[in-house]
């Protein structure tokens, strides 16, 4: 379980005059689900994206576990984010999806299988391995993400507004789904 620390935190854009994150200091306390609530274009996104290590902050300083990170980069955070769009690879299926991070980790065939199997057990796809994102319906493309994210068992799972293209009833279920997952892997998520 990884604490997260947000110190004097601030993002200008090269053509803003106005932040998009102003001085935010916080902790994130290892293994908890914290959740930023804020009205649109307040930085949210750009908060969990320099976390992440796709931005880079104007000044401040990102730590987890004490240590900052801002040297590293985004393949050595051991942080892994989930986008509102799924960004998932249409050509390939969803077996092939969620073992992408563990292929390119070079990781054995067997356990990438095994791992994938596990994954899509823990996320309710069961015998979906073979199809493509086309033919899974909105929640079943959001859970093959998450299974894609968790395989690599990162320290820090960012969700940046996941569930926000799903149905009312399909985001409750999803985010029960994401409780429950929180609660079995105690994995730190923001």
């Amino acid at each position: 379980m990884t604490d997260v620390s947000l110190e004097n935190l601030t993002k200008i854009y090269p053509s803003g005059i106005v932040p998009a994150v102003n001085d935010v200091t916080m902790h994130i306390k290892g293994g908890s689900l914290t959740a930023l609530l804020g009205p649109s274009a307040c930085g949210k996104s750009t908060i969990l994206k320099m976390i992440a290590g796709l931005l880079a902050p104007t000044s401040g300083d990102i730590c987890f576990a004490g240590q900052s990170i801002l040297r590293l980069s985004p393949d050595q955070r051991d942080a892994v984010m989930i986008f509102q769009n799924h960004l998932l690879f249409p050509y390939m299926s969803v077996g092939e999806n969620v073992g992408f991070g563990l292929k390119m980790r070079h990781e054995p065939k067997r356990e990438i299988t095994r791992e994938v199997n596990r994954m899509q057990e823990l996320v309710q796809l069961d015998g979906m391995a073979k199809r493509k994102p086309s033919q899974l319906s909105g929640g079943q493309q959001q859970r093959v993400a998450l299974a894609r994210a968790l395989i690599l068992r990162p320290k820090i799972l960012l969700l940046d507004e996941p569930f926000s293209n799903l149905d009312a009833n399909l985001r409750l279920e999803m985010q029960q789904l994401l409780k429950s997952l929180h609660q079995e892997l105690g994995t730190t998520m923001l």
